[in-house]
């Protein structure tokens, strides 16, 4: 779906004066290395501000192949969750995308079944080559219902998937109208996507002690008066401190040849 195009279809309204702090439970520090989660919440922002979950959930009955529905419903409840973020490391997330982990979808634990991935830069590039900042994500526990979208400069990609207990009836609806490209690179681009966000569902619930966080509170000024001053929170980190066994560990071990890094869960 091309950005540019999404204004027309929702009919934006202007976002309201505080909405940052509106639709976000911990405003959060900047991170090195990551987009700025303001800039990330206000992709948010600009579909949570201009429609309603009804109307959103009447497009995507009647215009399933329109992936500005699948986008926009995906944000839109991210919103009304108000954006909980999880920043995910760098040396896991190549972990988890240079391993095999076979993922039982209908398994998975949703203990948060709304929220974004913050994305390290430079790590996961889009067709276009753009690297993605983050994999936004709603699971509708009662339909059983997955949606996902994930951005880069231009485009989003997104994909809605219906979660059974038979695999073998598991259908998506795969989101291929950007005419950039061609419907199977989408396709496997989705697929890849998918792969990575089920697996950091997985990780959330498999390993907890990779999940950090911090209670403290950075006061940052805004200016010369005390009022002016906010309080922002440190984010939230699945795997900061995680990193992949290289050769010269595997060979500590008692390896004889370098392997893909793997994670054991």
């Amino acid at each position: 779906m091309k950005l540019v195009f999404l204004p027309s279809i929702v009919h934006m309204a202007k976002k309201p004066h505080g909405w940052y702090k509106e639709i976000t439970i911990r405003p959060v520090v900047a991170v090195d290395g990551y987009e700025a989660y303001e800039k990330v919440c206000s992709y948010v922002a600009e579909v949570f501000f201009s429609t309603n979950e009804r109307e959103l959930r009447q497009k995507l009955i009647t215009n399933r192949q329109e992936s500005i529905y699948t986008t926009a419903y995906t944000l839109y409840k991210v919103g009304e969750a108000k954006c909980p973020a999880y920043w995910v490391g760098k040396d896991l997330l190549t972990a988890l995308m240079q391993s095999e982990i076979d993922i039982e979808i209908e398994n998975l634990n949703w203990a948060m079944k709304t929220g974004i991935f913050m994305l390290p830069q430079g790590t996961v590039f889009s067709p276009a080559n753009d690297s993605l900042s983050a994999i936004y994500w709603h699971y509708d526990d009662v339909d059983k219902l997955l949606f996902w979208t994930a951005i880069d400069k231009k485009n989003s990609f997104c994909r809605q998937i219906k979660v059974n207990s038979n695999l073998t009836k598991n259908i998506y609806v795969d989101i291929e109208d950007i005419k950039d490209y061609k419907p199977q690179v989408i396709s496997e681009f989705n697929s890849y996507i998918q792969d990575i966000l089920l697996r950091l569902i997985l990780i959330m619930g498999c390993r907890p002690e990779l999940i950090e966080q911090e209670d403290k509170v950075v006061k940052i000024n805004k200016g010369f008066a005390k009022d002016k001053a906010i309080d922002l929170y440190q984010p939230i980190w699945i795997g900061r401190s995680y990193s992949i066994k290289r050769d010269r560990d595997m060979q500590d071990q008692g390896g004889t040849h370098a392997t893909n890094p793997l994670l054991s869960l």
